[in-house]
């Protein structure tokens, strides 16, 4: 049997990201490399499809079976862990946090958060939610507490609101929810904000701040989506619950 588009398969990517191999994205690059093959064959047509179960495939000469049971986690991330899988400069990461409850499952960070910020990050074995959740077009709403030196004047407050805005005039894509930026509480030396956001860029409060003039001194994601870290401690990790899942899913249901 070989690969088609009429055999009611799937396409490629998105079973290679279901297994675990990666995101859509990075399947999308392994199969252009020539590093996957079904049958024996080279395959380098992205929209080839696929029977889970009736080809054989390999990515760099491994061959990739069933689908693991999905694995999704809920991690309130402390200062001081990056969020990779590995580090190179031998700096403890958000998956040596996760192995006591996962000690043998391949996980990875859903997005990152930088090493100095707390809060809500989401950990799973499922390249394909991974790719969802991330990419910008499905616009998942990120809340984040702001804690910055000093007091916030009109002018700085109105600029942080541009920025936030910025994701969407650039995409025109209607979105679920609205970029946001409150001023919750201003006090004599610093200030407290909450921002939404509906991507994750690098550093993208941080720098934000930074640009208008305004010292963070200490920042925390409070949600991803529909999943809060409200009533989970510092440095704890739980699996999702089927609501929250649900929700997940109905996020970015019947968009490709």
């Amino acid at each position: 049997m070989t690969p088609s588009g009429d055999d009611g398969g799937i396409r490629l990517n998105h079973y290679l990201a279901q297994l675990g191999v990666g995101s859509r994205r990075a399947c999308d690059a392994l199969i252009a490399a020539g590093r996957v093959r079904i049958d024996g064959k080279v395959v380098r047509e992205l929209g080839t499809k696929i029977v889970p179960g009736a080809h054989n495939v390999l990515v760099d000469n491994h061959p990739v079976g069933r689908a693991p049971r999905r694995l999704v986690f809920l991690l309130h991330k402390p200062k001081g862990f990056v969020s990779t899988v590995s580090d190179p400069q031998g700096r403890p990461t958000v998956i040596d946090l996760v192995r006591p409850v996962a000690r043998k499952e391949r996980l990875f960070p859903i997005g990152r958060l930088d090493v100095n910020t707390t809060g809500a990050l989401l950990i799973t074995n499922d390249g394909d939610l991974c790719y969802r959740l991330t990419h910008p077009r499905f616009g998942i709403a990120r809340v984040y507490q702001v804690r910055v030196r000093g007091e916030v004047t009109d002018t700085q407050f109105r600029r942080l609101l541009r920025m936030a805005e910025e994701g969407v005039r650039e995409t025109g894509r209607p979105r679920a929810a609205r970029p946001a930026v409150e001023i919750v509480k201003q006090l004599e030396k610093e200030a407290i904000l909450k921002v939404t956001l509906l991507e994750g860029r690098n550093r993208q409060v941080r720098l934000m701040c930074e640009n208008v003039g305004l010292r963070v001194v200490a920042l925390k994601r409070l949600s991803f989506g529909p999943v809060s870290v409200r009533k989970l401690p510092l440095g704890a990790v739980r699996p999702l619950e089927r609501r929250e899942l649900d929700r997940l899913e109905a996020l970015t249901k019947g968009k490709p």
